[in-house]
């Protein structure tokens, strides 16, 4: 402040001493001066903001990673409410809105939970229609997707709007399960497998109206519904009227569903109907709809094979899991065999660690390695921490080494902080 003041005044006595001509001159001067310590502010005050962001944010993304969501909850309100324009304000609304619905899945009240979904869905919302650029926005599009599934599956029909809008956007760009490999500092968590849906793209009233009824007409008398659905897939010349007859009818449990899948799935022209069929067929218990999709895979190519990828492991039969673990270990292409290796963690966790670290052994691909760090990572148990210090032990790779070490800091084993205190000590 002192410093600030002598300077005023110099220019004032500048300006004082001077002719007409210097002192418009200094009047210059001082008008820069002020402008450049009001910038100078700005920037500062910036700064500061930014850093206290950062903080909130971090402390947040601990809660997130530690499953403290009503912690994680209060701290990301706070953070999209103080600092909305910022990146990390941003980023808080799609953290707010995964953390409401985890924190939902913990109640046992219905109304709670419900309300609690719901208001995930505002802030998802609010993310993609204000910072629409948002890096974000695509998985906030997978997240409402599959909170919307299980408030239309409780009665809030009105959410049936998101599915029909967002999952045909997401099968038309073939959203992966797994955008990228793990990379620290975010907490990658995949999206859930996207649903088929019905498409947004509008038909005529009279077909809109008739698909209604038919939808309606499968659930009270499958028998006269049936039919006409399955002429609608297999001969039907609109390919909106087909995928919407073929989301109608993947919903039945009807045995006599699964042939007209498998024929889709296995024949279609349509890439979008395979996929949509792909996805149904992952859903039957039958044996039939899971050798169809084994036989399927072997001829497959890369992107569809990462979609029935998701289709067994959705299956949860053990024949899915056992072909899940042969594409992890024989799987020719990368990124199908790192996916691979991702559905055999999330399904089989402690279990998978033998073929898990057997890859690791023997790939020299780094980005492989690193989804098997974040695989063995997602454990959380004991074994995964001792595992995780072993390869860290082992490990000559600097990057591999240091994805290691923050998955372990992650952790509240007392193992992991007093190996971190060594590597901290050495």
């Amino acid at each position: 402040m002192i410093k600030k003041t002598r300077i005023v005044l110099l220019v004032l006595a500048l300006f004082l001493a001077a002719g007409s001509t210097g002192k418009a001159a200094v009047w210059t001067l001082i008008q820069d001066s002020v402008q450049a310590a009001e910038q100078a502010g700005k920037k500062a005050r910036q700064t500061e903001q930014e850093a206290r962001a950062r903080a909130l944010y971090e402390a947040a993304k601990k809660n997130v990673y530690n499953k403290t969501y009503e912690a994680a909850i209060a701290q990301f309100n706070d953070l999209a409410a103080k600092y909305a324009a910022s990146a990390y304000g941003q980023e808080a609304l799609y953290w707010l809105g995964y953390s409401l619905d985890k924190q939902a899945a913990s109640l046992g009240d219905v109304k709670q939970r419900l309300e609690m979904q719901q208001a995930a869905m505002e802030h998802l919302e609010t993310l993609m229609k204000d910072f629409p650029a948002n890096a974000w926005v695509k998985d906030a599009k997978i997240l409402q997707l599959q909170i919307a599934e299980e408030l239309v599956r409780a009665g809030l029909g009105k959410y049936r709007r998101y599915i029909d809008q967002s999952v045909q956007e997401a099968l038309e760009s073939s959203l992966p399960v797994l955008e990228q490999f793990a990379v620290p500092p975010v907490l990658p968590i995949p999206p859930e497998p996207p649903v088929p849906s019905i498409p947004s793209k509008p038909l005529d009233p009279e077909t809109e109206l008739k698909l209604v009824a038919l939808d309606a007409l499968m659930g009270m008398d499958e028998e006269k519904a049936f039919p006409i659905l399955e002429k609608m897939i297999l001969s039907g010349q609109s390919p909106e009227l087909r995928e919407k007859a073929l989301f109608i009818l993947g919903q039945s449990d009807a045995a006599k569903v699964v042939p007209v899948l498998i024929q889709i799935a296995e024949k279609d022209a349509s890439p979008k109907m395979r996929k949509s069929a792909i996805f149904w067929l992952g859903q039957r218990d039958e044996e039939q709809a899971l050798a169809a999709l084994i036989k399927i895979f072997e001829t497959a190519d890369a992107e569809t094979k990462t979609v029935l990828l998701m289709a067994f492991a959705e299956n949860k039969n053990p024949k899915g899991i056992a072909k899940i673990t042969e594409i992890a270990k024989t799987e020719k292409d990368p990124e199908v065999r790192a996916r691979a290796l991702f559905w055999l963690g999330e399904t089989e966790g402690e279990k998978a660690f033998p073929v898990l670290l057997e890859s690791y052994r023997t790939t020299d691909n780094v980005q492989i390695k690193k989804q098997i760090i974040m695989a063995l990572a997602q454990s959380q148990g004991p074994k995964a921490v001792s595992t995780l210090i072993d390869l860290a032990k082992k490990e000559t790779n600097f990057d591999l080494k240091k994805q290691i070490v923050f998955w372990l800091g992650q952790s509240d084993s007392p193992e992991a902080a007093k190996f971190l205190q060594e590597l901290i000590d050495k």
